[in-house]
């Protein structure tokens, strides 16, 4: 009897774990490659300098270099896609 109660609570165990992810892979979210295409889309935009990702504000921080060789930085929301101020 305790061997059916610890396959079925594996089970259920399971079932929550798997929905749990399911929920999470249905969240929008951006690519670092469309994070860089939006940088290069930028009208100074020269040169790739460096690319980061912070997990904590699951944001993109992009730095390039402009036309006239300053160096700007671009943070991009990995959850919405959009440039953040």
């Amino acid at each position: 009897m305790k061997k059916i109660a610890y396959v079925l609570l594996t089970l259920t165990a399971l079932f929550v774990i798997t929905t749990a992810f399911a929920a999470e892979a249905k969240v929008p979210s951006t690519s670092i490659s469309k994070a860089l295409q939006i940088a290069k889309n930028k009208d100074d935009y020269a040169g790739l300098k460096s690319a980061k990702f912070d997990v904590e504000g699951k944001i993109y921080n992009i730095s390039y270099v402009t036309k006239n060789g300053n160096v700007e930085t671009l943070k991009i929301s990995k959850v919405s896609g959009k440039e953040v101020k």
